[in-house]
Protein backbone atom coordinates (compact mmCIF):
# COMPACT_ATOMS: atom_id res chain seq x y z
CA UNK A 1 0.00 0.00 0.00
CA UNK A 2 1.67 3.51 -1.06
CA UNK A 3 1.45 6.33 0.91
CA UNK A 4 -0.42 9.77 -0.31
CA UNK A 5 1.31 13.03 0.13
CA UNK A 6 -0.90 13.94 3.27
CA UNK A 7 -0.40 10.65 5.08
CA UNK A 8 3.18 11.01 4.70
CA UNK A 9 3.03 15.11 5.98
CA UNK A 10 0.64 13.69 8.84
CA UNK A 11 3.16 11.00 9.55
CA UNK A 12 6.31 13.17 9.24
CA UNK A 13 4.79 16.37 11.07
CA UNK A 14 5.40 15.60 14.99
CA UNK A 15 9.08 14.77 13.79
CA UNK A 16 8.85 18.14 12.14
CA UNK A 17 7.61 19.82 15.07
CA UNK A 18 10.22 18.67 17.13
CA UNK A 19 12.79 19.88 15.37
CA UNK A 20 11.32 22.52 14.54
CA UNK A 21 11.17 23.16 17.96
CA UNK A 22 14.23 22.12 19.69
CA UNK A 23 16.95 22.49 16.92
CA UNK A 24 15.57 24.69 14.14
CA UNK A 25 14.53 27.52 15.86
CA UNK A 26 17.24 27.97 18.92
CA UNK A 27 19.71 27.69 15.12
CA UNK A 28 17.80 30.06 13.73
CA UNK A 29 17.98 32.45 16.87
CA UNK A 30 21.59 32.12 17.19
CA UNK A 31 22.79 32.76 13.42
CA UNK A 32 20.66 35.95 14.24
CA UNK A 33 22.55 36.79 17.20
CA UNK A 34 25.85 36.87 15.56
CA UNK A 35 24.80 39.33 12.99
CA UNK A 36 23.95 42.34 15.98
CA UNK A 37 25.39 43.20 19.56
CA UNK A 38 22.25 41.27 21.30
CA UNK A 39 23.55 40.01 24.76
CA UNK A 40 20.56 38.70 27.30
CA UNK A 41 21.49 41.50 29.59
CA UNK A 42 21.36 44.38 27.07
CA UNK A 43 18.42 46.81 26.63
CA UNK A 44 19.33 47.44 23.34
CA UNK A 45 20.27 45.61 19.87
CA UNK A 46 22.14 46.68 16.91
CA UNK A 47 23.07 45.45 13.50
CA UNK A 48 26.35 44.23 13.13
CA UNK A 49 26.63 42.57 10.19
CA UNK A 50 30.08 40.66 9.70
CA UNK A 51 31.97 42.57 12.80
CA UNK A 52 31.11 39.00 15.35
CA UNK A 53 32.98 37.09 12.76
CA UNK A 54 35.91 39.56 12.27
CA UNK A 55 36.33 39.55 15.96
CA UNK A 56 36.39 36.21 16.54
CA UNK A 57 38.86 35.68 13.35
CA UNK A 58 41.16 38.08 14.28
CA UNK A 59 41.44 37.05 17.60
CA UNK A 60 44.55 34.91 18.84
CA UNK A 61 42.89 32.77 21.68
CA UNK A 62 40.75 31.40 18.88
CA UNK A 63 43.38 30.67 16.26
CA UNK A 64 44.85 28.55 19.16
CA UNK A 65 42.22 27.12 19.63
CA UNK A 66 41.70 25.68 16.31
CA UNK A 67 45.53 25.05 16.30
CA UNK A 68 44.79 22.61 19.19
CA UNK A 69 41.68 21.43 17.81
CA UNK A 70 43.59 20.42 14.15
CA UNK A 71 46.42 18.48 16.12
CA UNK A 72 43.72 16.86 18.53
CA UNK A 73 41.97 15.64 15.26
CA UNK A 74 44.75 14.64 13.02
CA UNK A 75 45.98 12.32 15.96
CA UNK A 76 43.75 11.67 17.70
CA UNK A 77 41.01 10.32 14.99
CA UNK A 78 43.92 7.86 13.09
CA UNK A 79 45.02 6.21 16.55
CA UNK A 80 41.48 5.50 17.30
CA UNK A 81 40.69 4.37 14.53
CA UNK A 82 43.89 1.88 14.52
CA UNK A 83 43.69 1.06 17.84
CA UNK A 84 40.09 0.43 17.37
CA UNK A 85 40.91 -2.18 14.47
CA UNK A 86 43.45 -3.67 15.83
CA UNK A 87 41.32 -4.98 18.92
CA UNK A 88 38.47 -5.97 16.81
CA UNK A 89 40.83 -7.74 14.59
CA UNK A 90 41.92 -9.91 17.37
CA UNK A 91 38.67 -10.56 19.16
CA UNK A 92 36.73 -11.57 15.33
CA UNK A 93 38.12 -15.27 16.13
CA UNK A 94 35.98 -17.16 18.82
CA UNK A 95 37.60 -17.03 22.14
CA UNK A 96 36.59 -17.85 25.46
CA UNK A 97 34.54 -14.85 27.12
CA UNK A 98 34.59 -12.98 23.95
CA UNK A 99 30.66 -11.54 24.73
CA UNK A 100 32.63 -10.25 28.26
CA UNK A 101 35.62 -8.60 26.68
CA UNK A 102 32.88 -6.61 24.00
CA UNK A 103 31.33 -5.40 26.93
CA UNK A 104 34.18 -4.74 29.46
CA UNK A 105 35.68 -3.16 26.09
CA UNK A 106 32.60 -0.57 25.72
CA UNK A 107 33.08 0.98 29.41
CA UNK A 108 35.15 3.33 28.81
CA UNK A 109 32.85 4.80 26.48
CA UNK A 110 29.53 4.30 27.96
CA UNK A 111 31.05 6.81 30.68
CA UNK A 112 29.62 9.83 30.20
CA UNK A 113 32.28 12.39 28.78
CA UNK A 114 31.85 15.02 31.72
CA UNK A 115 32.52 11.63 34.38
CA UNK A 116 35.46 10.92 32.29
CA UNK A 117 37.18 14.16 32.97
CA UNK A 118 36.42 14.16 36.43
CA UNK A 119 37.73 10.56 36.71
CA UNK A 120 41.50 11.19 35.30
CA UNK A 121 41.01 14.81 36.22
CA UNK A 122 41.30 13.10 39.83
CA UNK A 123 44.04 10.52 39.03
CA UNK A 124 46.12 12.95 37.31
CA UNK A 125 45.60 16.42 39.43
CA UNK A 126 48.71 17.38 41.78
CA UNK A 127 49.11 16.55 45.50
CA UNK A 128 45.71 15.39 46.03
CA UNK A 129 45.61 12.86 42.86
CA UNK A 130 45.53 9.16 43.27
CA UNK A 131 49.04 8.42 41.18
CA UNK A 132 50.76 11.32 43.80
CA UNK A 133 48.83 9.63 46.97
CA UNK A 134 50.35 6.12 46.16
CA UNK A 135 53.63 7.16 45.68
CA UNK A 136 53.43 9.09 48.21
CA UNK A 137 52.79 5.74 50.50
CA UNK A 138 55.43 4.13 48.74
CA UNK A 139 57.77 6.71 49.69
CA UNK A 140 58.50 7.79 46.50
CA UNK A 141 58.45 11.33 44.97
CA UNK A 142 55.52 13.56 43.82
CA UNK A 143 54.96 13.54 39.88
CA UNK A 144 53.88 17.12 38.45
CA UNK A 145 50.71 16.43 36.99
CA UNK A 146 50.45 16.28 33.21
CA UNK A 147 47.48 17.90 32.51
CA UNK A 148 49.17 21.06 34.61
CA UNK A 149 52.33 21.04 32.37
CA UNK A 150 51.92 23.31 29.12
CA UNK A 151 53.70 20.79 26.89
CA UNK A 152 51.83 17.71 27.91
CA UNK A 153 48.70 18.71 28.32
CA UNK A 154 47.42 18.32 24.93
CA UNK A 155 49.15 15.43 24.76
CA UNK A 156 47.32 14.25 27.84
CA UNK A 157 43.51 15.00 26.41
CA UNK A 158 44.13 13.18 23.35
CA UNK A 159 45.48 10.01 25.04
CA UNK A 160 42.57 10.41 27.41
CA UNK A 161 40.11 10.34 24.30
CA UNK A 162 41.65 8.03 22.69
CA UNK A 163 41.23 5.29 25.57
CA UNK A 164 37.58 6.18 25.89
CA UNK A 165 36.51 6.51 22.12
CA UNK A 166 38.95 3.63 20.67
CA UNK A 167 36.63 0.85 22.20
CA UNK A 168 33.39 2.30 20.79
CA UNK A 169 35.60 1.87 17.30
CA UNK A 170 35.81 -1.87 18.28
CA UNK A 171 32.08 -2.35 18.91
CA UNK A 172 31.65 -0.94 15.23
CA UNK A 173 33.76 -2.33 13.31
CA UNK A 174 34.03 -6.24 14.87
CA UNK A 175 30.62 -7.16 13.04
CA UNK A 176 32.22 -6.15 9.66
CA UNK A 177 35.23 -8.01 10.41
CA UNK A 178 33.30 -11.15 11.59
CA UNK A 179 30.94 -11.06 8.30
CA UNK A 180 34.12 -11.93 6.82
CA UNK A 181 33.86 -15.34 5.27
CA UNK A 182 36.02 -17.95 6.81
CA UNK A 183 36.67 -18.65 2.46
CA UNK A 184 39.11 -15.68 2.18
CA UNK A 185 41.02 -16.36 5.42
CA UNK A 186 42.06 -19.78 4.24
CA UNK A 187 42.75 -18.75 0.84
CA UNK A 188 45.13 -16.02 2.22
CA UNK A 189 46.90 -18.63 4.56
CA UNK A 190 46.90 -21.23 1.97
CA UNK A 191 48.97 -18.54 -0.77
CA UNK A 192 51.66 -17.99 2.13
CA UNK A 193 50.59 -14.29 3.51
CA UNK A 194 51.65 -13.06 6.26
CA UNK A 195 49.37 -11.64 8.93
CA UNK A 196 50.12 -8.14 7.95
CA UNK A 197 49.37 -9.23 4.15
CA UNK A 198 46.11 -10.55 5.12
CA UNK A 199 44.89 -7.45 7.24
CA UNK A 200 46.22 -5.35 4.00
CA UNK A 201 44.58 -7.65 1.61
CA UNK A 202 41.57 -8.82 3.85
CA UNK A 203 40.44 -7.10 6.32
CA UNK A 204 41.13 -3.94 5.25
CA UNK A 205 39.22 -3.95 1.98
CA UNK A 206 35.90 -5.26 3.40
CA UNK A 207 35.77 -2.93 6.46
CA UNK A 208 37.03 0.72 4.50
CA UNK A 209 34.09 1.82 3.54
CA UNK A 210 32.71 1.16 7.48
CA UNK A 211 35.65 2.49 8.86
CA UNK A 212 35.66 5.92 6.61
CA UNK A 213 31.81 6.65 8.10
CA UNK A 214 33.27 6.29 11.68
CA UNK A 215 36.35 8.14 10.53
CA UNK A 216 34.02 11.18 9.46
CA UNK A 217 32.22 10.59 12.57
CA UNK A 218 34.88 10.98 14.91
CA UNK A 219 36.56 13.84 13.03
CA UNK A 220 33.33 15.66 13.45
CA UNK A 221 33.18 14.81 17.14
CA UNK A 222 36.80 15.96 17.35
CA UNK A 223 36.06 19.14 16.00
CA UNK A 224 33.97 20.16 18.70
CA UNK A 225 35.45 18.39 21.71
CA UNK A 226 33.89 20.27 25.07
CA UNK A 227 32.83 18.17 27.64
CA UNK A 228 36.07 16.01 28.72
CA UNK A 229 38.55 18.57 27.82
CA UNK A 230 36.13 21.22 30.24
CA UNK A 231 36.52 19.20 33.49
CA UNK A 232 39.93 18.07 32.93
CA UNK A 233 41.57 21.00 31.81
CA UNK A 234 39.26 24.12 31.68
CA UNK A 235 41.59 24.49 28.84
CA UNK A 236 44.50 25.38 30.03
CA UNK A 237 47.06 25.10 31.10
CA UNK A 238 46.90 29.07 29.47
CA UNK A 239 45.70 27.74 26.52
CA UNK A 240 47.37 24.75 25.70
CA UNK A 241 44.12 22.92 25.44
CA UNK A 242 41.66 25.56 24.26
CA UNK A 243 39.36 24.40 21.87
CA UNK A 244 36.90 25.89 19.76
CA UNK A 245 34.26 24.33 21.57
CA UNK A 246 35.50 26.29 24.89
CA UNK A 247 36.19 29.27 23.21
CA UNK A 248 32.83 29.65 22.28
CA UNK A 249 31.54 28.96 25.71
CA UNK A 250 33.79 31.18 27.15
CA UNK A 251 33.09 34.06 24.96
CA UNK A 252 29.45 33.40 25.88
CA UNK A 253 28.88 32.65 29.12
CA UNK A 254 32.86 33.55 30.71
CA UNK A 255 32.90 37.40 29.19
CA UNK A 256 29.27 37.23 28.32
CA UNK A 257 30.04 38.30 24.92
CA UNK A 258 26.66 36.24 23.29
CA UNK A 259 27.26 37.53 19.67
CA UNK A 260 31.04 36.04 19.74
CA UNK A 261 30.37 33.26 21.32
CA UNK A 262 27.47 32.49 19.10
CA UNK A 263 29.66 33.27 15.99
CA UNK A 264 32.52 30.96 16.83
CA UNK A 265 30.21 28.19 17.42
CA UNK A 266 28.48 29.12 14.18
CA UNK A 267 32.00 28.93 12.64
CA UNK A 268 32.54 25.26 14.33
CA UNK A 269 29.21 24.10 12.60
CA UNK A 270 31.05 25.47 9.55
CA UNK A 271 33.69 23.33 9.74
CA UNK A 272 31.80 19.70 10.58
CA UNK A 273 29.20 20.97 7.47
CA UNK A 274 32.67 20.78 6.13
CA UNK A 275 33.64 17.47 7.12
CA UNK A 276 29.95 16.20 6.57
CA UNK A 277 30.31 17.08 2.61
CA UNK A 278 33.37 15.55 2.71
CA UNK A 279 32.54 12.10 3.76
CA UNK A 280 29.22 12.68 0.86
CA UNK A 281 31.72 12.92 -2.03
CA UNK A 282 33.79 10.53 -0.66
CA UNK A 283 31.70 7.49 -0.07
CA UNK A 284 29.79 8.45 -3.39
CA UNK A 285 33.17 7.78 -5.46
CA UNK A 286 33.54 4.60 -3.17
CA UNK A 287 30.11 3.59 -4.30
CA UNK A 288 30.46 3.87 -7.77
Amino acid sequence: MRLTRRDRLLLFAPLAILLGGWLVVPALVGLTATLTTYTPLTTSVAFARWQNYSDVLHDPQFAEAVRNVAIFTLVAVPLELALGFGIAYLLRRPIRGRSWWRGLLLLPWLVSPIATGVMWHYLFSGATGVVNFVLGWLGRPELGSPIGDVRLALATTIAIEVWRVAPFVTFLLLPGLVAIPEERWEQATLAGTSWFQRIVKVALPEVAPLMLTVGMLLTGQSLGAFDTILILTGGGPGTATLTPALYSYDRAFVTNDWPAGAASAWLIAAGVAVVGAAYIRLSGRWSR
